[in-house]
C-alpha cells in the first residue's frame, strides 16, 4: 500500500527539479511569485475538494508541496501533515467495519451541515440572491 508521504514526495520532487531549473533561466525572477500563486490556488482547490470523492487530500498536500518550494513553514507543515494523515489511516484501517461506517457517516453529516450553514448564511447576507426564488417556493424568507 502506497502511503500519502510517498505519493506526495514523488510529485513534489519532480516539481522541485523543474523549479530549480526554471529559477536559473532568463525570467527566473518570475518563478517565486508564480509558484506562490500556483501553490495557494492548488491548496485552496484541494481544501474545497476534501469532502468530495477523489483526491482532495492529495491535492491539498500537493498545494502545500508547491508552496514548500519557496516557504520554509510549508515544508515543515507538509512533513507534519502527511505523517499525521498516514498515522490516522493506519489507525482507521484497524477499526471494525461498523465503526468506520459510523465515522464516515458522521463526517459526511458534519460536512453537509457546514456547507448548508455557509450557503444559508451567505444567502441571508444577500450574497446568493439567485436562491431567493427557490427559498420562496419552500416557504422561507430572509
Amino acid at each position: 500500500m502506497t502511503t500519502m508521504r510517498e505519493m506526495v514526495h514523488v510529485r513534489v520532487e519532480k516539481l522541485r527539479a523543474s523549479h530549480q531549473q526554471t529559477k536559473a533561466a532568463r525570467y527566473g525572477f518570475l518563478v517565486r511569485p508564480l509558484t506562490l500563486i500556483l501553490g495557494w490556488t492548488v491548496l485552496v482547490v484541494g481544501v474545497i475538494t476534501i469532502p468530495l470523492p477523489g483526491q482532495g487530500w492529495l491535492t491539498t498536500f500537493i498545494g502545500v508541496g508547491i508552496l514548500s518550494l519557496e516557504q520554509e513553514w510549508a515544508r515543515r507543515l507538509l512533513g507534519w501533515g502527511v505523517k499525521l494523515y498516514d498515522r490516522f489511516f493506519a489507525w482507521y484501517h484497524r477499526q471494525p467495519l461498523l465503526g468506520r461506517i459510523a465515522m464516515i457517516t458522521g463526517l459526511i453529516l458534519v460536512i453537509w451541515a457546514i456547507f448548508l450553514g455557509i450557503v444559508i448564511g451567505w444567502w441571508h447576507a444577500g450574497g446568493l440572491d439567485v436562491l431567493t426564488p427557490v427559498a420562496q417556493n419552500m416557504g422561507m424568507s430572509r
